[in-house]
């Protein structure tokens, strides 16, 4: 069977400002999809439209000739924060062939009746979709394969529910597929690659969205992990790379004997992951900056004590402070993740926010605007109904435009600290720092 897998691009800043940003990332959910068809002897092309900027004109006459198309509305490295505007998806689908059609990604998973027929496609696929998508290129019968909701006659049916797989049991991803000159990561740099050593999270924050991992934690084999990256590397000329474990430093094991074995082969290669600040300590950060690492992904979220509570972060303010000198005075950079919006937030709250980034100081900072997705138990608690368009704010907010340019106030405050300009001047940082201007700039245009 000739299978085509379709990451889609999609019309955000990037293609509204003409420049690529910090998510040229490859599609590693698809990646595993096409190891695990080929080992059942299909054909597998990725067409990655994101990376290459295929118009959705394009991708319908590259697709023609497959027996089978698999979609995804939102690869891995976008399942916690999927795009809300649908609108270019839909013109991508329109293009394709749909009773060959299939969708995987957030936007089926949470609502699969309504997103079914919003796409007209033959099916949806619910949350992981590695197995189910191998099972579906098996099988001739929809109706016999768990995790999905597929069209009979016009009406949705939903199958039983698959149990969540063991993370142990997905394949090597198939690097082969990728150009690895496609990808790259602005903090980082190119030759780029992603790897995970879990799914899901052992907390429950109340903005997060973990309805595609389900909500139990699953840790791979150390030993597993290390093998993939030992692959990339030194096969395929891997340089840079991001661990998407949602807090990858709670995978005690792991770090360990990745910082082990990266410190022993010496390779020219970075890499970055994201945590939280209370599962860090000065030991482990020693090790990871010995081993390569040199940037680490931190939600803090929120500046308000009132408000961390409110999101069921589980955690203090001191642990915040405290992880955060560590970091800093362990050697790594750090990208701290801030929101404005949250339920009961006030301006004064607000403020704050961005006052504390200031004092925590990280290398890099972001502030967006905090969106109730469909699944989350703060959509549940104040939006209710699950439709499309996906909300792009609580409702008992500031309007989501002043929430915007509050964000883009916030940008320029962080970034344009003569404080902070010295600073990663005289630290060596200049041609990246300037890289991160021009980035800022699309941002705040």
């Amino acid at each position: 069977m000739r299978v085509l897998l379709v990451n889609p691009s999609w019309d955000g800043l990037v293609s509204r400002r003409g420049g690529r940003y910090n998510r040229a990332w490859p599609p590693l959910d698809l990646l595993n999809c096409a190891a695990l068809l080929e080992q059942d002897g299909h054909r597998v092309d990725l067409l990655d439209a994101r990376a290459h900027w295929i118009a959705p004109e394009e991708i319908g006459r590259r697709a023609r000739d497959y027996d089978r198309i698999f979609i995804t509305s939102s690869p891995l490295d976008r399942w916690q924060c999927p795009n809300v505007d649908t609108d270019f998806f839909l013109l991508t689908i329109n293009q394709l062939p749909k009773n060959r059609l299939i969708v995987l990604g957030v936007h089926g998973t949470v609502m699969p009746e309504q997103f079914l027929a919003l796409t007209g496609t033959q099916a949806v696929v619910l949350g992981e979709p590695e197995f189910t998508v191998q099972e579906i290129c098996r099988k001739d019968s929809l109706a016999e394969i768990a995790g999905l909701v597929f069209q009979d006659g016009g009406k949705p049916v939903r199958t039983a529910q698959r149990e969540l797989p063991d993370v142990d049991a997905l394949p090597t991803p198939a690097f082969h597929l990728m150009n690895l000159d496609d990808y790259g990561y602005e903090l980082l740099g190119e030759r780029f690659a992603l790897f995970e050593g879990s799914r899901s999270c052992p907390w429950s924050c109340h903005f997060c969205l973990l309805k595609m991992y389900g909500e139990k934690y699953r840790r791979k084999d150390p030993e597993r992990v290390i093998a993939d990256v030992e692959l990339a590397v030194e096969k395929f000329g891997v340089r840079n790379a991001y661990f998407i474990d949602l807090e990858f430093t709670v995978h005690h094991k792991l770090v360990d004997r990745l910082c082990e074995f990266l410190i022993r082969k010496q390779y020219d290669f970075r890499w970055a992951c994201q945590t939280r600040l209370d599962t860090v300590d000065a030991d482990m950060l020693a090790m990871m900056k010995k081993s390569g690492c040199s940037l680490i992904h931190y939600g803090v979220e929120t500046g308000s004590e009132r408000i961390l509570d409110t999101i069921n972060k589980k955690i203090s303010f001191d642990k915040i402070r405290k992880g955060m000198a560590l970091t800093h005075k362990a050697g790594i950079d750090s990208a701290c993740f801030f929101m404005l919006g949250l339920p009961g937030e006030t301006p004064e709250d607000m403020a704050r926010t961005v006052e504390f980034a200031k004092q925590l100081n990280p290398t890099y900072a972001s502030f967006s605007v905090a969106t109730p997705f469909p699944g989350t138990h703060f959509h549940k608690q104040y939006v209710g109904n699950w439709t499309f368009p996906i909300k792009e704010s609580f409702p008992q907010t500031l309007p989501v435009e002043d929430l915007r340019r509050k964000a883009k106030r916030a940008m320029i405050e962080f970034y344009l600290r003569p404080g902070y300009i010295v600073s990663r001047l005289l630290h060596g940082h200049a041609r990246s720092w300037l890289k991160q201007l021009r980035l800022f700039w699309h941002f705040i245009r």
